[in-house]
């Protein structure tokens, strides 16, 4: 197939415009700890903007029952022209020079921080709604989905802004602009040619299934016991992977820079390697997904999740923040490695996810896996913050490592109790 056939079918041109839309945004956030390792942002930033932004996502499945009567092609246009105004008036108040750098780039992301949330439910629910035709597709898509998602972030947008931040933060903003209006170009495109998920039609494909939807009440009613249950499809499993790598996650980077000159070139480096691992993690989890079932893939991610931990604590303990060529290497191998792992776990949970929830109901159940990932995430960074792990990350390894082994553990060892799991 040419690559001009190829972009014709509205799931690559969604998938492109997704890559444009994260890379723009993420540009922004690789900004924000370079500011912090050159002293102009309080480390204690990343923890309140983490709770902000955490909180916000927390309340994600509020906003699936809200969202899910739209089509997800004109709430991602809506949310791509919200950001294009946001961005524009950041660059008008730094011509203005009424407020300083800073500032701007901590009011744009606030300002922002609902976006990922609403972008995230729906293209959740778009990818649910291909569930139902084939789950093979599925597969594919969010395999691809997710290592494309992460190429634009943590490989090109996070380590770009890191980088530019120290020319101007206007060219920061400008590529932000780009990319955001790169993307809305790419998803009207793709929803001007789609049939299958056809603008006018609110959620056609989910409607069309049997499974009636529940009102909120009762879908929390409904989801409790799949939730307190963990099992491939759960969607605690992966947000446990969250909570521990969120210990130390966003402050090993910095524990690394403390000592160095080119902070920025070292935070852009973990970023780097770690979107690799991201990066590689799901396109892995396609190429062995026809080895065993979603539960084995989810176990056996969570235990290589957990003995990296356990190796990077040993690294610290032994060789501290050294920062010669071969210690730092083997620090961005085993980053590289928890990111692959940890990435490849997601995929094979949403997979599993996707295929047992398939139906009106998936829309709650996007919502209600990104509120527990969101607050996951949010206990692990503050417990990071307590533990200042930015300072020495020896215990919030020490902790990160306990609960993905103890929750790998609990997986391989699950005896059929609680809700089915035929995934």
């Amino acid at each position: 197939m040419s690559l001009v056939a190829l972009l014709r079918q509205p799931h690559v041109l969604m998938l492109v415009g997704l890559m444009f839309s994260y890379a723009g945004s993420s540009v922004i956030e690789g900004a924000v700890p370079t500011l912090v390792a050159a002293g102009m942002l309080s480390p204690a930033w990343i923890a309140l903007y983490t709770t902000f932004s955490r909180v916000i996502s927390a309340c994600a499945y509020v906003m699936a029952r809200l969202l899910g009567h739209y089509s997800p092609y004109r709430v991602l246009l809506i949310c791509e022209v919200y950001d294009m105004v946001i961005t524009l008036g950041a660059l008008w108040l730094l011509h203005v020079g009424s407020l300083s750098t800073p500032i701007v780039l901590i009011t744009y992301v606030i300002l922002t921080s609902v976006i990922p949330v609403i972008t995230n439910i729906a293209n959740g629910t778009y990818a649910g709604a291909i569930a139902l035709r084939s789950e093979r597709t599925a597969v594919r898509f969010n395999a691809f989905s997710l290592s494309f998602l992460t190429l634009a972030t943590l490989v090109i947008g996070r380590p770009l802004g890191s980088w530019l931040i120290d020319y101007s933060i206007n060219l920061v903003l400008a590529i932000n602009l780009m990319m955001t209006l790169a993307s809305f170009v790419f998803r009207w495109a793709a929803m001007k040619r789609d049939t299958l998920f056809a603008a006018d039609q609110n959620q056609q494909t989910l409607e069309d299934s049997d499974t009636p939807r529940l009102n909120l009440m009762e879908g929390l009613r409904y989801f409790r016991g799949h939730i307190l249950c963990l099992s491939a499809s759960s969607p605690m499993t992966t947000p446990l992977v969250y909570l521990s790598m969120g210990l130390f996650l966003y402050y090993m980077p910095l524990w690394l820079a403390a000592g160095a000159d080119n902070k920025g070139e070292i935070v852009a480096v973990a970023g780097i390697f770690g979107g690799l691992g991201s990066m590689v993690g799901p396109l892995l989890f396609h190429a062995l997904k026809h080895l065993g079932h979603y539960r084995l893939h989810v176990t056996l991610a969570m235990f290589i999740v957990a003995l990296d931990e356990l190796i990077t604590l040993a690294m610290v303990l032994v060789y501290g923040n050294d920062l010669s060529m071969s210690v730092l290497a083997l620090y961005m191998a085993l980053n590289f490695g928890l990111y692959l792992s940890a990435s490849y776990c997601n995929v094979a949970n949403l997979c599993a996810r996707q295929k047992r929830f398939a139906g009106r109901r998936y829309p709650d159940m996007v919502g209600i896996a990104f509120s527990l990932a969101s607050l996951f995430m949010l206990a692990g960074t503050w417990s990071g913050y307590l533990l200042r792990a930015d300072r020495d990350p020896t215990w919030a390894l020490v902790l990160a490592t306990i609960i993905t082994l103890l929750a790998a553990m609990g997986l391989a060892m699950k005896n059929g109790k609680g809700p089915p799991d035929p995934v």
